[in-house]
């Protein structure tokens, strides 16, 4: 059996930070609702979409020869419980994929926590073999590949907010 299936990869990280929740809070406003984070690398457009309620933008950047197109649509904003939510179609992926992803802000003794939720939807290439070792294989390669760049993120985020704290 050869070609693609659709498949879920789930990602799960927090980090401590040593700041206050609203400015964790803010930090996530800025970064997702307002795009700050994309647009230093290209444009960022309001999306004009009666179904994105909370809003949402169209973004595309090129970063070293690979174009990022997306349409975001956040989902949920919750101020009381500082938490967001957004669901991303990456319209540059072959094949198409989905994200999920829920950023939220918790206080917690000394800080705050700041954990990143993700659920991707997206197409899997089927391994010759054993397909549903090699999925598995595959979607836990990938699983730790955006762990380490979501992990990263967070790092810079701390950096950021423990400096200003």
């Amino acid at each position: 059996m050869s070609g693609t299936i659709s498949a879920t990869m789930v990602n799960h990280v927090a980090m401590d930070m040593a700041a206050s929740a609203n400015a964790v809070w803010q930090v996530i406003l800025d970064d997702y609702v307002e795009a700050t984070k994309f647009r230093e690398y290209g444009a960022v457009e309001p999306l004009d979409d009666p179904a994105a309620v909370f809003g949402g933008y169209r973004m595309r950047f090129e970063q070293s020869g690979v174009v990022d197109e997306r349409v975001v649509r956040i989902t949920e904003r919750d101020e009381a419980a500082r938490r967001l939510s957004a669901a991303a179609d990456y319209l540059s992926v072959p094949g198409g994929m989905r994200v999920y992803a829920t950023y939220h802000a918790q206080e917690i003794d000394g800080g705050t926590r700041y954990t990143i939720d993700c659920h991707t939807q997206l197409s899997v290439d089927m391994p010759a073999g054993d397909a549903r070792a090699g999925v598995a294989a595959t979607l836990a390669e990938m699983t730790a590949g955006a762990d380490r760049h979501l992990l990263a993120y967070l790092a810079a985020i701390k950096a950021r907010v423990e400096t200003d704290a």
